[in-house]
């Protein structure tokens, strides 16, 4: 049997694989016309090895996830104790902006296959912002001392950043990539900033 350290190597190398043979194919072909069975015999496996890594297409568009909430669970936890939560979250979204300039092609290809096949929006929210809204929340919570079952702010600041997030990015694609995408980002979330320190008339907290 081959070590562990072995195994998690060439396990890293076949999602890479798979990974690289989705989006070649998804460039070259489209999305809709690519199958499971086209990306496994590109990456040269069988059908039933994308499946131990993948459970659909769509999942692979988001093969960078994991490492993407690792990124943001690090950088969450290395902010000042006695910074203000969302303060905290606004400068590591900002951040963020720069890790996603890095996979620039990568987002480019994602809004022209999502141009073709809404599911993938559609999957974006249900699974990725699932995961990194409760990653966030679950964060401020946290530095508030409360829970998100007995305090709104955790969920509602962690969705306002989220928002500016995916709103931002989506202008920026959507308007041709001009110049690095943070600070459009920035622009946003500065919005987002201002929005949250409104205090409607009667409001109570």
């Amino acid at each position: 049997m081959a070590p562990s350290g072995l195994r998690e190597l060439r396990a890293a190398r076949t999602r890479d694989a798979i990974v690289s043979a989705a989006y070649a194919l998804f460039a070259e072909r489209g999305f809709q016309a690519t199958t499971v069975d086209d990306i496994a015999a590109r990456a040269e496996v069988a059908p039933r090895t994308f499946f131990r890594y993948f459970a659909t297409k769509e999942a692979v568009m988001f093969a960078r996830a994991p490492e993407q909430r690792r990124y943001i669970t690090n950088s969450l936890a290395a902010r000042p104790a006695d910074e203000h939560p969302f303060t905290s979250l606004v400068v590591v979204i900002a951040d963020f902006a720069d890790y996603l300039e890095g996979n620039r092609k990568e987002l480019k290809l994602r809004q022209t296959i999502a141009a073709e096949s809404p599911d993938i929006w559609a999957y974006e929210r249900a699974v990725f912002d699932a995961e990194l809204a409760q990653t966030l929340s679950g964060f401020v919570a946290e530095r508030l001392h409360t829970t998100i079952d007995s305090d709104l702010r955790p969920q509602v600041w962690a969705a306002l950043v989220m928002s500016s997030l995916r709103i931002a990015v989506h202008h920026w694609l959507d308007h041709g990539q001009h110049g690095p995408v943070r600070p459009v980002v920035e622009r946003a979330l500065a919005d987002a900033a201002e929005s949250a320190a409104y205090t409607p008339v009667g409001a109570a907290r």
